[in-house]
């Protein structure tokens, strides 16, 4: 049944059930990372011992860069199955033509918008994997 033609209880009880993340939920990302060739730079998981979302940070160097589009189609099918706020990816690519370096940063599940303090902005990647200047 389509978003659309709902119901009001249909829509409270959908919310209900991705209110928190589930253990096989996050089995399924941990598998996902065991196969993915990324580094995982950062990992946080939002909402405590009810945690509604994971936060994760990517980082992809070398014959690895292509093979990150792996990685978003995973999470997309992670959403589509699991349902939360589908947050668009935030990619951080250095190097052109061919890039050497990807930064990519997924959430899953519900994370509110706030700061990604844990997260290194453009100009601490660049000091972190000697980049640039």
């Amino acid at each position: 049944m389509t978003n659309q033609k709902m119901r009001g209880s249909e829509k409270l009880l959908s919310a209900w059930k991705t209110r928190s993340l589930s253990e096989e939920s996050v089995r399924e990302i941990a598998k996902a990372l065991d196969e993915s060739p990324a580094q995982v730079v950062a990992a946080r998981v939002i909402g405590g011992n009810n945690a509604t979302g994971v936060q994760l940070s990517l980082s992809y160097s070398g014959d690895d860069v292509p093979r990150c589009g792996n990685d978003i189609l995973f999470w997309f099918k992670w959403h589509h199955i699991h349902g939360g706020e589908m947050r668009p990816p935030r990619i951080i690519i250095d190097g052109t033509p061919f890039p050497d370096l990807v930064r990519m940063e997924l959430d899953f599940g519900v994370v509110r918008a706030g700061p990604r303090e844990e997260f290194n902005l453009p100009g601490q990647l660049n000091r972190e994997f000697g980049l640039g200047g």
